[in-house]
């Protein structure tokens, strides 16, 4: 039997493991230093199989107890397949514990001697590592209970909900703790055009019915989390077959898309399944899920609604899961984490029968009526079905023992539909991804900032220890202020920044993406048939402007994320000359034992994050992708509300033919399409170029202030040096500081630390 040590580390992203006491070989598929485990843990029987031919292991995990589980449970799915793995825990610090300490440490820091270690920067990632929002996406086809499921979560009646598609704008539910809810409502141009300071599900029904509006933007508090746990923002979204807006149907793909890492509820209907609108979307879902292992599959929660629809003999609980899961794999999406849920039942427990015990109305006897037949009957004890950890199950478990002891039937209930394991659920991402990753950051942030003033302090230090050297080194701060100050320096510079552009790069993608989209057509063009009535073209057409208008989405979200990834790598590049500016500043110039660092001295103030500087430039553009031919000229493919108006096309053509060529109907539908997605395709290229000119122009701006600071220091670095009466004053004054230093830098290294 092989024993195997893993220690994984979520928060700097590190793992090490041995095998009988030995390091695994460099090629071995086991080093995995920079990966999250759970993107390697699942095919870890496997490689452990392979590389030590034995079916027998001893796993010792040291790390927090969600990885842990994470490893437990695919331990338990390789005994399915005959390989024998007993795992052993060594418990690590919890995400609780390093909040604890970041929020510890932040104070003294606070505190302590250094103003530019109380910059805004510092305070803006201190805040942000805190409490940041953090997105859960939900969405559905029609009649899924979509609304009625965020209501339950909501613990109130908000959201419209009605039995046919409801939901044509965005809404955004931001939890900050209030008692209330209020709103800011944007026009589809972004513009404010009212608030409400008291929203109410009358004053939502309006707003929803309202074509001028586009987004809603909604505060007040979400029940299952607190705000400072973290700002969790549930956006409902339109359905897959309504959107008034063509750019809501894109906020759809973007979330669903690989690079994003919100958490999305799929919510499906128990009873109707197979719906044909979501087919296109549970595709985009299966290749998100491809791509970066188990974290790709728990950002995904596919709830299952409604089934406590069922009735008693007709069907049964495991048979609907079975049902679900063989449909999900048929659309290319393999082992989904799937909840059973009733979210009508709830709703109606955290609502009706919060409110009132009165059985002779009939809202409160049907919800009691519920709440009995979950009670009694154990299959529908939705709870045992959800693919929980262990540690999230203990905590449901807990809490339903509490309501039995304590003969509470409606808390019973309320476990047993379902929606307390999915609100467990999305708290468990967050502590294992979304909180880790925001750990770091933080950390990394003070660690840039601590070692930057050590360097300084350092040098501060040596140079009033040194005033024998007094004339050398002031010789040579000089020298690198007259290089700050060239003309030549700066012309070079400006050259080598101007060089940075991924012209070529994105014009390869932006085909490639055009290039996919025709392929998706030329599929559609293929399958038309040749003839058909003058209904059945009307019926074909409809068909091929859904079609179009998700091919829109599809196209847009691509080539934003292509704008997106350039301009981020036209960022890097621009630090990156400037570091190398810095190290060009010192070249062979040395005195003694005196380090004079420029890049040292300014490392915790060039910005490892460049997505403020991004942010604070680009400014958004909706890349339009063409108009089909019409005779109405205001008859557009991408607005659905205009498809079916008296004067369309397709009627005005054919009506008086009584055979339509279903060939040539498609390519003139398509024809301009194509033409214009080969128009989207150069616009895009232009837009990332100007993108890139803009963040060129605000990174210029950013470094004339980082030279500005450099100045800065130098002269006070000069002083040291110049000024013999205060060196040691300036001498003692540094090892203090620098001693400060040195505690402070110990306690943020531990942070990390399991």
């Amino acid at each position: 039997m092989k024993k195997v040590f893993i220690k994984y580390n979520p928060y700097q992203v590190t793992t090490e493991i041995l095998i009988d006491g030995k390091e695994v070989k460099r090629n071995s598929r086991l080093n995995v230093p920079d990966q999250r485990l759970q993107e390697w843990v699942d095919n870890l029987p496997e490689i452990l199989y392979e590389e030590c031919s034995t079916k027998q292991f001893e796993i010792t995990f040291q790390g927090t107890t969600l990885d842990y589980e994470d490893v437990l449970a695919v331990a338990q799915e390789a005994a399915k397949k005959g390989i024998e793995i007993k795992v052993e825990h060594i418990p690590a610090k919890e995400v609780r514990d390093k909040e604890q300490a970041i929020a510890e440490i932040f104070e003294e820091i606070q505190k302590g001697p250094f103003e530019e270690l109380k910059q805004p920067d510092v305070v803006r990632a201190f805040e942000m590592a805190k409490s940041s929002d953090f997105e859960v996406s939900v969405v559905a086809t029609m009649s899924a209970g979509k609304s009625t499921l965020i209501n339950s979560l909501l613990g109130q009646r908000l959201m419209p909900a009605k039995q046919e598609a409801c939901t044509a704008t965005i809404t955004e539910i931001k939890d900050n703790d209030l008692d209330h809810f209020e709103a800011r409502v944007f026009d589809k141009e972004g513009n404010l055009i009212e608030t409400q300071p008291d929203l109410t599900y009358s004053i939502m029904e309006r707003l929803n019915a309202n074509p001028a509006v586009s987004r809603i933007h909604v505060e007040g508090n979400i029940p299952f989390v607190t705000s400072e746990d973290v700002s969790l923002v549930l956006v409902d979204t339109p359905g897959p077959n309504n959107s008034r807006d063509p750019e809501h149907k894109a906020a759809t793909y973007r979330m669903l898309s690989e690079s994003s890492k919100t958490v999305v509820l799929y919510i499906m209907n128990a009873t109707q399944l197979a719906v044909d609108d979501d087919s296109n979307l549970l595709g985009h879902v299966a290749e998100s899920m491809k791509v970066g292992g188990k974290q790709s599959r728990d950002r995904f929660i596919f709830v299952v609604n409604k089934l406590d629809d069922f009735k008693k003999g007709e069907d049964s609980i495991d048979a609907a899961i079975k049902k679900v899961k063989d449909y999900l794999a048929d659309n290319g999406i393999e082992n989904p984490n799937i909840y059973p849920a009733s979210a009508l039942t709830a709703l109606n427990i955290r609502t009706i029968l919060a409110e009132s015990d009165d059985d002779d109305d009939d809202d409160v006897y049907e919800a009691k009526g519920k709440v009995r037949k979950f009670n009694r009957n154990e299959e529908m004890y939705f709870e045992n079905y959800a693919p929980l950890p262990a540690s999230a199950k203990g905590i449901i478990a807990n809490r339903l023992a509490k309501a039995i002891e304590e003969e509470n039937a409606n808390e019973q209930a309320l476990i047993h539909s379902g929606i307390v394991p999915v609100e467990e659920a999305i708290r468990m991402y967050v502590l294992k991804y979304a909180k880790t990753a925001k750990i770091k950051n933080i950390v990394d942030t003070f660690i840039k900032k601590l070692e930057s003033a050590q360097s300084f302090e350092t040098t501060k230090k040596e140079i009033s220890s040194k005033q024998e050297e007094k004339d050398a080194i002031v010789a040579r701060i000089d020298s690198i202020e007259a290089k700050l100050q060239s003309g030549e320096e700066a012309k070079k510079f400006k050259t080598e920044i101007n060089a940075i552009n991924y012209d070529k790069e994105i014009a390869k993608l932006a085909n490639n993406v055009i290039k996919k989209a025709q392929e998706k057509i030329t599929k559609h063009l293929t399958s038309t048939q040749k003839k058909l009535s003058r209904d059945e073209a009307d019926s074909i057409c409809a068909q091929f402007a859904k079609f179009a208008e998700t091919l829109q989405a599809e196209v847009q979200v691509e080539l934003e994320n292509l704008i997106a990834n350039n301009v981020q790598k036209s960022a890097e590049g621009l630090l990156a000359q400037y570091k190398k500016k810095l190290a060009d500043l010192v070249e062979e110039i040395n005195v003694g034992d005196v380090v004079l660092d420029p890049f040292e001295i300014m490392k915790g103030e060039i910005p490892s994050n460049t997505s403020s500087i991004i942010s604070g430039s680009v400014k958004t553009e909706r890349v339009k992708t063409g108009e089909e031919w019409v005779a109405n000229t205001d008859k557009k493919w991408y607005k659905p509300w205009t498809w079916f108006q008296e004067s369309g096309h397709y009627k005005d053509i054919y009506e008086n033919v009584e055979y339509i060529d279903g060939e040539e109907l498609a390519h003139k539908f398509f024809a301009p399409i194509e033409e214009n997605l080969f128009e989207n395709s150069s616009a895009a290229q232009a837009y990332a170029k100007a993108e890139t000119k803009r963040i060129k122009e605000a990174f210029a701006s950013k470094f004339d202030e980082l030279d500005k600071l450099l100045k800065a220091k130098l002269n006070e670095l000069k002083e040291c040096a110049t000024d013999e009466k205060k060196a040691q004053q300036k001498l003692e004054e540094a090892q203090r500081r620098l001693d400060w230093l040195e505690e402070i830098h110990r306690k943020v290294n531990a942070i990390l630390d399991i």
